[in-house]
């Protein structure tokens, strides 16, 4: 569940925003494993507020931060070390949503505290002047999630905006999933249980990485045949994963 002090919040709300996402942080019953804040740009004034607004809290344990407009690594090291300094011991899923921020998305996923990186699909479209559209952004998206990949960290694609358009979120979350994102973010309620599904092993798949264990197990080799198939170290790593 993601808090949002960003772009969903208008401006004059900002400060309630801050204050209600203030006492969450505080609640001792808090699950940090299942909450995100997405706070303000760190180069703004509301974001400056934020931070502020961390430290104040100390929250424990860790908790994970959405960090939009993320285009400078340093930038981001520097905000995660002066947190710790104040006891605030955070992750980071950096939205990578502008030019600059693809052109350095490998830099920004080797950063320090950088646990993923968020496709920011919507802000850089308009950027580049272009259609938010599969083909249009196929490009960036590759650029994010190879990005992420070396660096080990998750990829996670943008929402469908489409909230009624259920086959459409569908035929995107898996042509996202094929190209190596690990999620996808969602915008409403009506989108969580297809995500879920195409981002999760099918039946067919988990019955597949057993028996390509169960064979390595017993043959004890790093390439053998199943159904016809050559299975060598990648594939047998990726089984492993999925089970």
């Amino acid at each position: 569940v993601c808090m949002d002090l960003e772009d969903a919040v208008a401006h004059e709300a900002k400060a309630e925003a801050r204050a209600a996402a203030e006492a969450v942080l505080r609640r001792a019953d808090l699950d940090s494993t299942r909450f995100v804040l997405r706070i303000n740009p760190l180069n703004s004034t509301e974001g400056e507020l934020d931070r502020e607004m961390l430290e104040r809290v100390a929250p424990e344990p860790a908790i994970k931060l959405m960090i939009p407009k993320a285009d400078c690594s340093d930038e981001l090291e520097s905000f995660g070390r002066s947190l710790e300094v104040h006891r605030v011991f955070a992750t980071f899923i950096a939205i990578v949503e502008s030019a600059l921020g693809v052109d350095q998305a490998k830099e920004i996923a080797a950063t320090p505290f950088v646990s993923g990186l968020l496709f920011g699909g919507l802000d850089l479209s308009i950027e580049l002047g272009v259609a938010l559209d599969w083909e249009a952004l196929l490009y960036a998206r590759s650029r994010v999630v190879l990005a992420a990949r070396t660096s080990g960290i998750r990829a996670i694609d943008m929402p469908y905006l489409e909230v009624a358009d259920l086959e459409g979120l569908r035929k995107e979350s898996e042509a996202a999933r094929r190209l190596g994102f690990v999620g996808k973010a969602v915008i409403h309620p009506k989108h969580v249980a297809t995500v879920h599904e195409v981002f999760s092993p099918s039946d067919s798949e988990i019955a597949r990485a057993r028996r390509v264990i169960e064979t390595f197990e017993h043959e004890q080799e790093g390439v053998f045949i199943l159904d016809g198939v050559m299975v060598d170290h990648p594939e047998i790593k990726a089984a492993m994963s999925i089970v």
